[in-house]
């Protein structure tokens, strides 16, 4: 027979299923303005990432100029387009409490439903503004409206879910520089295979599609302008060839 305490260990254990789930949807604590809170999470799927839109985790040297210059001329617009990119991220991300349910406890903030109200207002106008000087300037004020109330997540939070999400903290995908991601194109140009086969590291599926898809961009771009400058040489030559093989 078995002892009572035995028994109840066994019955306790939890099923398969369970174990599965808790595999799949973890509880993990996560920063909400600077404090603690357990939230189930999940990774997500290449697919759910595509479903999201087109963006990339590698940031290139391009990439930074043009951030440096966004935040010096820094529309509303793009703003918005980085916010809610960042909040369809989470939604797929939380599980429990969803992202819905997160940001109605925390549309306590005051002054939420007059912006809302606002909003609406706004967006009625818009759709009978002709194009001109008064839809850009109503453009801009709706804008400013959804920023204000697509930020009223704290960003400590935002930012852990996304990296989570996006599966950022366990791959090595911040760790790809433009060079490496052109090394890796010649070489697969010749290996008749895939850049992110040539750069070592932990990567998602996604990651790898990121690394091929901006990998192949970075040196096509690095052969038009090879083909830029051997042209510009010839014609200051005088060559008869110059111009052969222009796109």
């Amino acid at each position: 027979m078995f002892s009572p305490w035995r028994r109840r260990i066994i019955v306790e254990q939890p099923s398969t299923l369970e174990i599965l789930e808790e595999i799949k949807f973890p509880l993990i604590a996560a920063p909400f303005f600077g404090r603690r809170v357990i939230v189930k999470v999940q990774e997500l799927t290449h697919a759910q990432i595509l479903s999201i839109g087109a963006f990339s985790l590698i940031e290139t040297f391009t990439d930074k100029v043009m951030r440096q210059e966004m935040g010096r001329r820094g529309s509303f617009s793009e703003v918005l387009e980085y916010a809610e990119k960042n909040h369809a991220i989470c939604k797929e991300t939380l599980v429990e409490p969803t992202y819905d349910e997160i940001f109605e406890a925390v549309g306590a903030t005051p002054g939420l439903d007059e912006k809302k109200e606002e909003l609406d207002r706004l967006s009625k106008m818009l759709e009978e503004a002709p194009v001109g000087r008064e839809r850009r300037a109503l453009e801009e004020q709706i804008d400013r409206l959804r920023v204000w109330i697509d930020l009223i997540l704290p960003e400590d939070f935002v930012s852990w879910v996304v990296s989570y999400g996006l599966g950022i903290n366990r791959s090595d995908i911040k760790k790809v520089t433009e060079e490496m991601l052109i090394q890796a194109a010649v070489l697969a140009e010749y290996g008749n295979d895939n850049p992110h086969d040539h750069i070592d590291g932990n990567f998602t599926a996604f990651n790898k599609a990121d690394i091929d898809q901006r990998a192949w961009v970075l040196w096509s771009e690095q052969q038009k302008a090879h083909r830029r400058r051997v042209h510009e040489q010839m014609k200051a030559k005088g060559s008869k060839f110059a111009g052969w093989g222009d796109e």
